[in-house]
């Protein structure tokens, strides 16, 4: 393999000063900067003025000691270190009393043949690289030392930039900044905290389909055919659609991606015997520990079926109480998954029933005691593993969603009653083994009447989808949002644990809304800015819309025209830009109308001027709450608790990709897995809102080579 050694050193650790390189980068914030170049020609043309004009007065005979430039003070420093007699040519310096290629000057040190200057120090390069993970740990891949014509990745017939592994670079102390670029020995995060106007385009569209479920992201396989799913792989997009107006029967389970840009279809199933159930919700997980997951519909008579990456068949499942919501979890915590639905449980890998217990609405793996081991939490009874009863509430319920709301380390589940337009809140007291109720009833439609939707609708009588838990006012507590038939509603977390505080002076705020149809439709929470707010993403019957979390501000609407049933809007990278993007799913079958429009098939929209900070790249079932699967797709045999988690304490919003959320958008996309990309996220009004600092995206700039 054949290096271009063009990034050169003139005695110090980089040529370029952090605050040029930063512009020649874009301010690390622009994925289409001018670094993008795996084979490092352009350091030159990103020279300052100073060490263009020194280069040519050096070429001109002119005495170094007439200058001041970084140039010659690094030639001085690294002189005083031994007179070399005969003396050395332009081309050298003297180190140590040898004279020392410049190419191969480091920080006062000569390099040795086959060695890098790398952040002031030598070092022999690593195994050739595609990605950080193909790196030894506290590694990343250095593009500048690859081939510059990058190498054929014949799985999927285009060109990767590849490189060499290197040591990376050491973490500046918070409050140290980088030293001069002749003794660069560290670096800052390189962080991005956007500045975005809140007007997403349509990036890609699935027309024509009707969708009234919500669609999960996942990874279904191996795309680069190199034995693991990681960031190389593109994420799939699996959705279920209908014919006519029928919601109930014969759907089609179907899978995409945004391959090169562009969307294709990867397969479509129409089973029969039974159909597919496609007005409800499908989860995907890897079970079969091959690389890749697994995907799990509801059928049309209660049961499950399960079909392998490439969509055939994998089971079905008998009846067990209702498929409507599945949710995947290692239940004993032996490496098998397991499916878990209202009535009971069913293994992963083959579709036998595990345990059952009363369908008293849809339930959830949720570690109620935090003793490690997930318990069955429902609206009306909470179960153990295998079935047993745990406790019930006394109170209706449909949905349930789970977050620390008092701080007490251990988790309160909020559940939605859909009949009754109220919701409560519960939790398991150790000392008793109860469950304890905390709030009963709260009226979710607040100073709102159910009259905004026509007398017999659902909206009308009935209200409350399956509830999201977030912090929307940035105040470090988690709150509670629920849409009903008439609005859509934001409590505070730390009002409605107060038994004091009356149920009217606990709402944040609530924003009619139109869902008269079913009253009972998710949202996704996500900080598309980094600010430490929550925005409120929401699609009811007429419109999509992104509010701002901590007001209930529109921050963005489009028509986004559904008959509406469980459905939420997802967030994920699903076209691995190092942004992330909106999912959402729409049908026409109905008389709802948009501004005399109408919408079909499944929307990705993304911010016009790519600005939104990083997410993950998999949601894998409607009540996905980030530490119920990892990236990969498999699921973890030792489920960490969400409200334990350092960022989290939420249910369901997004969180940031390994890299972290702040991670400016690396021009190499390889970068994408590198372990060293971590961010810390700013307090409310710490006027970081829009500060580039470079890191990563900046390595290859500072690494120089010895030929």
């Amino acid at each position: 393999m054949q290096f271009d050694w063009t990034r050169r050193n003139r005695g110090g650790a980089g040529l370029l000063t952090l605050g040029t390189l930063c512009v020649a980068l874009g301010g690390c914030g622009d994925s289409a900067g001018g670094s993008a170049d795996t084979n490092g020609d352009e350091v030159d043309e990103g020279l300052s003025s100073d060490d263009t004009e020194t280069e040519s007065s050096t070429d001109a005979g002119t005495d170094s000691s007439d200058t001041t430039t970084d140039l010659d003070t690094e030639s001085s420093s690294s002189d005083t270190a031994g007179e070399c007699d005969p003396p050395c040519s332009d081309e050298e310096a003297c180190v140590d009393g040898v004279c020392c290629a410049l190419d191969s000057v480091c920080a006062g040190a000569c390099c040795a043949e086959g060695q890098v200057c790398s952040f002031s120090e030598c070092v022999i390069p690593g195994e050739p690289c595609i990605d950080a993970s193909e790196c030894p740990e506290d590694h990343y891949c250095e593009y500048s030392l690859g081939d510059p014509n990058g190498v054929m990745d014949e799985c999927q017939g285009t060109t990767i930039a590849n490189g060499l592994c290197l040591p990376s670079p050491p973490d500046c102390p918070p409050g140290v900044e980088p030293g001069p670029e002749d003794d660069l020995s560290c670096l800052p995060e390189c962080e991005y905290y956007p500045d975005t106007s809140f007007a997403p385009e349509l990036k890609h569209h699935i027309p024509d389909y009707h969708v009234m479920m919500s669609p999960i992201v996942t990874q279904l396989d191996d795309d680069s055919c190199d034995g693991v799913v990681d960031e190389r792989d593109i994420p799939d997009i699996v959705f279920s659609s209908f014919a006519g107006s029928d919601y109930n029967n014969n759907g089609t389970l179907r899978a995409w991606s945004i391959v090169d840009g562009e969307l294709v279809e990867k397969w479509g199933v129409n089973s029969q015997g039974p159909q597919i159930h496609p007005g409800v919700e499908i989860a995907a997980g890897d079970v079969g520990g091959m690389p890749g997951t697994e995907v799990f519909a509801c059928t049309n008579v209660g049961g499950v079926r399960a079909f392998n990456p490439d969509g055939t068949e994998l089971w079905t499942s008998p009846y067990v109480g209702g498929c409507l919501m599945p949710s995947l979890a290692d239940l004993d915590h032996d490496g098998d998954v397991e499916v878990v639905m209202r009535g009971g449980i069913v293994d992963g890998l083959t579709g036998e029933v595990v345990a059952t217990y009363p369908n008293t609405g849809a339930v959830q793996p949720i570690d109620l005691d935090n003793d490690g081991t997930l318990e069955i939490a429902g609206p009306a009874a909470a179960y153990e593993a295998d079935g047993t009863l745990i406790g019930m509430t006394l109170v209706t319920g449909s949905w349930t969603a789970a977050a620390d709301l008092d701080g007490d380390f251990t988790p309160e589940v909020v559940v939605a009653d859909f009949a009754n337009h109220a919701l409560h809140i519960y939790h398991y007291d150790q000392q008793s083994q109860q469950l304890v109720l905390d709030r009963n009833g709260l009226d979710i439609n607040g100073p709102l009447s159910p009259g905004l939707c026509p007398v017999g609708s659902a909206g009308n009588q009935y209200g409350g989808g399956p509830p999201t838990i977030a912090d929307f006012n940035g105040d470090g507590s988690p709150d509670v949002a629920i849409a009903g038939g008439v609005g859509y509603a934001v409590i505070d977390g730390t009002k409605i644990m107060d038994p004091m505080i009356p149920d009217v002076d606990t709402f944040l705020w609530i924003q009619q809304t139109t869902d008269c149809s079913s009253a009972q439709t998710g949202s996704s929470v996500f900080d598309f800015d980094g600010d430490g707010a929550a925005e409120v993403v929401y699609s009811d019957q007429v419109y999509l819309r992104i509010y701002a979390g901590a007001t209930g501000d529109v921050l963005w609407q489009t028509c986004n025209t559904t008959g509406t049933l469980r459905e939420l809007p997802v967030v994920a990278d699903v076209d691995n830009d190092g942004h992330a993007d909106i999912v959402v799913v729409s049908n026409d079958y109905s008389s709802i109308t948009c501004e005399g429009t109408k919408q079909t098939g499944v929307r990705v929209f993304g911010d016009e001027l790519g600005l939104w900070v990083r997410t993950r790249r998999i949601w894998n079932q409607h009540q996905y709450h980030v530490t119920n699967v990892n990236e990969d797709g498999t699921i973890p045999t030792q489920e960490p608790m969400n409200w334990l988690t350092e960022g989290l304490n939420n249910f369901p919003p997004e969180r940031p990709s390994r890299r972290g959320k702040f991670s400016a958008p690396d021009p190499h996309r390889r970068h994408l897995g590198d372990p060293a990309w971590t961010a810390t996220r700013p307090s409310p009004g710490s006027g970081t809102s829009a500060r580039p600092r470079c890191r990563p995206a900046c390595w290859s700039a500072f690494t120089t080579a010895t030929p």
